[in-house]
């Protein structure tokens, strides 16, 4: 009796112990991705060859592949898929969009994978100079465009494959100035040593005093004058925290929407303002001039050398600029000059001068209708042939130039000067041919240097 129950004993112990010596620990099951890859017949460049306008149905059974650049994850992309091609030494990536009914995209379509469009029975159209793909969609006014792929039909139309890559293989730096351009339009873009403009700091990124269809655009600019728009919708998960006032680098998508470009950022880890603010010690952005009437502010000179037409002021979309616009004013030679109140340049030192520019209704590029730009050590103020001006280089925008669209003018050194200094804006036109109506637009005049 002893003896069995002894046997008994020791199983049971053998059995603990052989329990024990089981790991709790259960193997993590393998994802593995079962997508299919397509056969791609047509290259993305194909179809945005034959593509415009006019929203057009695409008849052929042909697949295309392009990569996911945006996210709707952060809530600043609403039912809308950016994709692009991947760039390589010889061939610039190419971007389009695809709208589609259906929220957290995301999930299927994460940015850096590789994506099959299937394009048969699809439309294709420009809108703002971007190519789009999608259903079609007819508004009240009986016109045509490209609209969102419905929830039964986008993942019958776009194939996400099992081939992700890096952000940073898709992503391209460029200067703001090569960056402003439809080519660039839905591609994945980051500029360097940019900063938000001065009406922004302080803010947050999205405010409703400056609600424009449902997101706030701030200004960010370069050293060279030029801008773009920072778009931020009021669905972002960042809408509220406040825009930070350093300088560094910011990534996101280029979008455009009438004359505007804009960066669309997919969460707020795309802006990297780590270093500096470069504060102007003179600046002016003609914000405080009434449209249609003669600039007038303090100590600025706005002086008629020939005609009777002075430097006015100007608005266009919310912002307000200095404009000399001539139209058959029927005198054979307008000559205006508006010119910056002394500026000493014996405080700082590298002083760079930046302003943006613009055209509006030029016919041809001619010097009869032109801006030109000067600086000048000896104005008193009111004589102008008196003084002394040496003409700048700057960049300009001529007639090839969208209407009102604004260009940077490059850093201008001004470092050689000593003293004070006046920069002057000179128009020149021919109010007798009409052939030569148009006018030119100023904005944002700074000068940047180091104490």
């Amino acid at each position: 009796m002893k003896s069995t129950l002894y046997k008994v004993c020791l199983l049971i112990v053998i059995i603990f112990v052989c329990y024990s010596c089981v790991s709790d620990d259960v193997a993590a099951p393998k994802l593995v991705c079962t997508q299919p890859d397509l056969l791609t017949n047509k290259k993305v460049s194909e179809i945005r060859a034959i593509t415009n306008d006019v929203v057009t149905q695409y008849k052929f059974d042909d697949i295309i592949e392009a990569y996911v650049v945006s996210s709707d994850e952060g809530g600043n992309f609403f039912k809308s898929i950016s994709f692009q091609t991947l760039a390589t030494a010889t061939t610039p990536a190419i971007g389009f969009s695809v709208p589609v009914d259906a929220t957290n995209l995301y999930i299927d379509f994460r940015i850096g994978n590789k994506v099959y469009i299937k394009l048969k029975n699809q439309y294709t159209d420009l809108s703002f100079g971007g190519m789009r793909i999608g259903n079609i969609f007819v508004n009240s006014n009986n016109q045509g465009g490209v609209g969102r792929l419905s929830q039964n039909d986008y993942k019958k139309i776009l194939n996400a494959s099992c081939t992700t890559l890096k952000e940073e293989d898709l992503v391209r730096s460029l200067t703001m100035s090569d960056l402003l351009n439809d080519s660039n339009l839905n591609t994945l873009v980051e500029l360097s040593d940019v900063q938000f403009s001065e009406e922004a700091i302080g803010r947050r990124y999205f405010e409703e005093v400056n609600n424009t269809g449902g997101a706030t655009n701030w200004g960010l600019i370069d050293k060279s004058g030029n801008q773009i728009y920072f778009r931020t919708s009021s669905f972002s998960d960042f809408a509220t925290k406040i825009v930070p006032d350093g300088s560094g680098k910011v990534r996101g998508v280029l979008t455009k929407f009438g004359d505007d470009y804009q960066l669309l950022p997919r969460s707020e880890k795309d802006v990297a303002m780590t270093g500096k603010r470069a504060i102007p010690f003179f600046s002016q952005d003609f914000k405080t001039v009434v449209d249609r009437s003669n600039v007038s502010l303090a100590g600025w000179a706005n002086i008629i050398q020939s005609g009777s037409i002075a430097w006015r002021g100007g608005a266009y979309a919310g912002n307000s600029y200095a404009e000399f616009y001539i139209s058959g004013t029927r005198v054979l030679t307008n000559v205006a000059w508006l010119i910056s109140p002394k500026i000493n340049m014996d405080v700082h030192t590298k002083e760079i001068l930046t302003f943006r520019a613009a055209q509006n209704g030029l016919d041809v590029d001619s010097p009869l209708n032109a801006l030109e730009v000067y600086v000048s050590t000896n104005f008193n103020g009111l004589n102008i042939t008196a003084a002394t001006w040496t003409r700048l280089a700057v960049n300009l925008p001529n007639q090839a130039t969208p209407d009102n669209q604004f260009i940077g003018s490059g850093a201008v050194d001004l470092s050689s000067y000593i003293g004070t200094i006046n920069i002057a804006f000179k128009y020149i036109g021919s109010g007798r041919n009409r052939a030569l109506d148009g006018g030119f637009q100023i904005d944002d005049v700074q000068i940047f240097g180091d104490k």
